[in-house]
């Protein structure tokens, strides 16, 4: 098995009080940038679901909108 040694969280910057389900993710994707941009996605209630799967090199992005940092021993 391949040893993990990077994970990166992205946030969709969706109001917590509106829904945003993976359709809307995956429509919302495709029509900006042609593709999903998410590995997985995770909704609100939990249900993890599979979008993609691409490696990052030269990838510069300014998501999380959170410190990220703060989970990198959990």
């Amino acid at each position: 098995m391949r040893k993990i040694d990077l994970i990166v969280i992205h946030c969709s910057a969706t109001r917590e009080n509106r829904p945003f389900p993976v359709t809307s993710l995956i429509a919302c994707h495709n029509s900006r940038f042609g593709f999903t941009g998410y590995h997985y996605y995770i909704e609100r209630d939990g249900q993890v679901y599979q979008t993609r799967h691409e490696n990052l090199p030269g990838v510069h992005k300014d998501c999380p909108c959170f410190d990220a940092q703060e989970y990198k021993d959990l």
